[in-house]
């Protein structure tokens, strides 16, 4: 006899050991210790970044090593095969495109390689995260990421920078703290971590962290409201609500900061970059100008080893121009295109450095994006981190370098993917708890 899926509210479950695994994930055979150690290095490695050389870190080499073991894994879970074989393509895309660039422009080999090392390294983490997930479970490999990046931050230059705790500890304490709340799976811890780092990063200037923390810990508590008994809101429901919830809080943000209530600096800058464009998010983000113009220009892409010349650099100008940008400055010389496009937006970056697998490997992201986030809300089991992390990946998609999300989207995609229904018939019937649904415990 079939059993109603109509079943009233249920306690949080209590943390499960290592090696217990999220429904999607769950393998009913306990792995082995060596697995297990080997599921907990893998994280690590690829939260530290350290860079051995040109790009290639050595969370790189540990997933390419183990590229037998968690290749099998990513067929089990929605959108893992599409996402790591436009990421193959990607850099053969802008190999192709710097030759053909090569006519007319200067042609850095380094850049090529760096760029290319980049997407290769971005595959091969998500596709040994799925695997570690599938060994320990989201929540660890969470932990094990964020311990990562905590004691990779002396390797970054982010502790020497005005604003240490905008650019060195603030993503690696974030990713660190919602993964322990996760781990812990209590809402609770979840909403006091992010409702403490908002008010950090707020504090240091953080300004768009600051509205991304508070949306989290909103969207968490969104998810305990009452519902009729046996509704469960849709997926596009869900998404309108998230939408409205986005719009409340960028106009109540920038109230706060046009208020002075974060200090007149903030106040200044932001009332500056309003002042530019009409606009808090394009005059704070001009760069979008730049990726219009280029890719208007040339949308089949430039290449991933093309130093951008004479004529690339006035095509941006003009479109930074066009939104009220004063673009005369060392900034877009030296590191917009100093020695390669850099536009300050994934989705700008990979379609002009990879063409036109780069453009649909971002378009895959938002989709992707937009599942993970819809499947966890709809089901009333998203975690803060899971939540966090989509928030964010929308925002770096259209506002962020590649370069620094990289680890971002390879933590999100590998702890985020929807399970596919066969992985469930695979390892069992999964458990009717909501909580075990992806991005919760």
């Amino acid at each position: 006899m079939q059993t109603s899926t109509r079943t009233s509210p249920q306690r949080p479950l209590p943390p499960r050991p290592l090696g217990v695994r999220d429904s999607g994930d769950v393998r009913f055979t306990a792995p082995r210790p060596l697995e297990q150690i080997i599921a907990i290095v893998l994280p690590v490695s690829l939260g530290v970044g350290y860079t051995i050389s040109n790009g290639v870190q050595v969370g790189h080499v540990v997933a390419f090593l183990l590229l037998p073991v968690w290749f099998s894994s990513v067929r089990r879970f929605r959108g893992g095969r599409i996402v790591l074989t436009l990421g193959a393509i990607a850099p053969i895309g802008g190999a192709v495109l710097t030759a053909v660039g090569a006519v007319d422009h200067s042609v850095s080999p380094v850049a090529l390689f760096v760029n290319s090392v980049e997407i290769i390294g971005l595959v091969l983490g998500i596709g040994s995260l799925l695997w570690a997930r599938r060994v320990i479970g989201g929540p660890w490999v969470a932990v094990f990421f964020g311990l990562g990046m905590v004691a990779g931050i002396p390797f970054g230059n982010g502790l020497s920078s005005a604003n240490p705790w905008r650019f060195a500890y603030s993503l690696p304490l974030t990713v660190l703290l919602l993964a322990i709340a996760w781990q812990l799976n209590s809402r609770v811890a979840a909403v006091i971590a992010a409702g403490g780092l908002c008010i950090a990063s707020a504090l240091n200037d953080g300004r768009g962290a600051s509205a991304m923390l508070a949306m989290t810990a909103m969207l968490v508590l969104w998810q305990v409201r009452p519902t009729a008994a046996g509704r469960r809101a849709s997926a596009v429901r869900t998404m309108l609500s998230i939408a409205a919830l986005a719009s409340v809080v960028y106009t109540v943000a920038q109230a706060v900061i046009l208020g002075g209530l974060l200090g007149e600096r903030t106040q200044e800058r932001t009332q500056a970059q309003i002042d530019t464009s009409g606009s808090l998010i394009l005059g704070g983000r001009p760069e979008a100008g730049a990726t219009v113009s280029l890719i208007g220009e040339q949308p089949l892409g430039y290449g991933s080893g093309i130093v951008p010349n004479l004529s690339d650099i006035l095509t941006a100008k003009t479109g930074m121009s066009a939104i009220g940008y004063s673009p005369n400055n060392g900034y877009v010389e030296n590191y917009m295109f100093g020695s390669t496009f850099e536009v300050h937006s994934i989705v700008g970056d990979l379609w002009i450095l990879y063409g036109l697998a780069g453009a649909a490997l971002a378009l895959v992201f938002f989709f992707t994006t937009f599942q993970i986030l819809s499947h966890g809300l709809a089901h009333r089991a998203a975690s803060a981190l899971i939540i966090w992390l989509a928030v964010r990946m929308l925002w770096n998609l259209l506002f962020s370098p590649v370069h620094s999300s990289v680890p971002l989207i390879m933590l999100f995609l590998g702890i985020g993917l929807v399970a596919r229904a066969t992985e469930h018939t695979l390892a069992g019937p999964p458990h009717p708890s909501p909580h075990h649904a992806i991005g919760a415990r």
